[in-house]
């Protein structure tokens, strides 16, 4: 049985261009090699699918020295908020079961908790692991835009025929495809957060150019007066109000709780019985405050309503991590890497139950089922998006992208990190951004 992404010929050796070919012949192999990527879609099968996720899941690279310290917590933090973020759609259906709706906003934590540890990740990233700023934004472009352009015309499509609405003119698919806000989201509305990972990647490799020491702070540092300016201007222009959301100050504390955790053990002066204790305080305070803030103060700036408790539960549970209190489940971990693809295609799962409970005449027992179904629903859909277009299609994608001076077969890591995304506001007014 073959591996994901082992194809033959030149894709599958890494030299696909270390040997050249001339003439037609090169122009027939390099078709080959494209057309490879996606050959794999009929090898679908039980069989196939327990190979390839053996072959995703990589112990080595987990226990490695330098991830072993944070590793398996946040991504079990991932998968929870990938899940957070699928419910917080599925308003349609949590209204049917009968269930109050500021239960539902509980889940809304699930944005902030993963733009907390999208900061903390890219810190990690840039400060220890000694990527430039190109190879950075280079394998961010690759991980996020192709699949993010596939479901994003998907998406216009549904939306203009499936669901018989013509009302998202062309110009809004455009402008979705080019990051753009439009109306003042886009088209996969649940991927607004998607364009301020990418607002914040560019931020974060140009200062980075700047100052490969120093850039990760310089960039922390200018996504918080980016916040602040749009919060005291009172400019209404909806691309700038959304690319000044307060969300970005997110990315700050998840790049200072990267600071405090690497810097030494700042905590370990202390009995390790007494640092356990906080730890345990710090997630339990974070979780609780999740939990507690649209019934008690639903009107807190977001910042300090789940920015703050966001960053101290990871603190906490990276700190329970470095004292050797962690999850290491192999099915877990695989599952974290599906977190893209639960992003991007939960919104096409949840509209698929909506439908079915409109059309049951709003059932209330119908809809509770759902609210069980439709999850594990989303995760098999997305563990098919990512084992059979998701990776292949980026480690293609890495091998033709390389860095000049590097290899094909070691351009680019092979380790997938997920994305996610965040929860639809309910307003599009400044005041009410999320």
């Amino acid at each position: 049985m073959r591996r994901l992404g082992q194809f033959s010929g030149p894709l599958a050796s890494g030299k696909l261009r270390s040997k050249p070919i001339e003439g037609k012949q090169a122009t027939v192999a390099a078709s080959l090699d494209r057309a490879m990527v996606f050959l794999t879609l009929g090898t679908v099968g039980l069989a196939s699918i327990t190979a390839r996720v053996n072959a995703e899941y990589s112990p080595a690279a987990a226990r490695s020295a330098q991830a072993r310290k944070f590793w398996h917590n946040p991504q079990l933090l991932r998968l929870v908020s990938a899940y957070a973020i699928a419910y917080i759609h599925m308003a349609a259906v949590v209204g049917a079961a009968h269930i109050h709706p500021a239960v539902l906003e509980i889940f809304r934590f699930g944005t902030d908790l993963f733009v907390v540890l999208a900061g903390f990740l890219t810190a990690h990233v840039l400060g220890n692991n000694g990527t430039s700023a190109g190879a950075y934004l280079r394998t961010r472009l690759i991980r996020i835009v192709p699949l993010y352009w596939g479901f994003t015309v998907l998406a216009f499509l549904v939306e203009n025929y499936a669901m018989n609405n013509h009302s998202t003119p062309l110009s809004a698919l455009f402008m979705s495809l080019a990051f753009v806000p439009y109306g003042p989201y886009p088209i996969l509305y649940p991927t607004w957060t998607l364009l301020v990972i990418v607002e914040f990647s560019l931020i974060i490799a140009a200062f980075q150019t700047a100052s490969a020491k120093n850039g990760v702070f310089y960039s922390a540092a200018f996504a918080v007066l980016l916040a602040g300016a749009g919060k005291i201007t009172r400019f209404e222009n909806p691309i700038f109000v959304f690319y000044t959301n307060p969300i970005l100050i997110d990315f700050a504390l998840g790049i200072l709780i990267f600071t405090l955790v690497s810097s030494g053990p700042f905590l370990f002066k202390m009995p390790q019985r007494r640092v356990v204790v906080l730890a345990a305080a710090a997630v339990t305070f974070g979780a609780v405050a999740a939990v507690l803030r649209p019934f008690f103060w639903p009107a807190l700036p977001r910042v300090l309503a789940l920015g703050v408790p966001m960053s101290l539960l990871l603190l906490g549970v990276v700190t329970l991590e470095q004292l050797g209190i962690y999850n290491e489940s192999k099915f877990l971990n695989f599952l974290a890497k599906c977190t893209y693809s639960i992003y991007l295609t939960h919104w096409f799962v949840d509209l698929i139950s909506e439908k079915l409970v409109v059309e049951s005449g709003n059932s209330a027992r119908l809809a509770t089922v759902l609210l069980f179904v439709t999850p594990m629903a989303v995760t098999c859909v997305s563990v098919f998006v990512y084992l059979y277009v998701e990776v292949p299609m980026t480690r293609y994608l890495s091998d033709w992208f390389v860095a000049p001076g590097i290899s094909p077969s070691s351009a680019a890591p092979r380790s997938t990190t997920g994305h996610q995304g965040g929860a639809q506001p309910g307003s599009e007014h400044r005041s009410r951004l999320p």
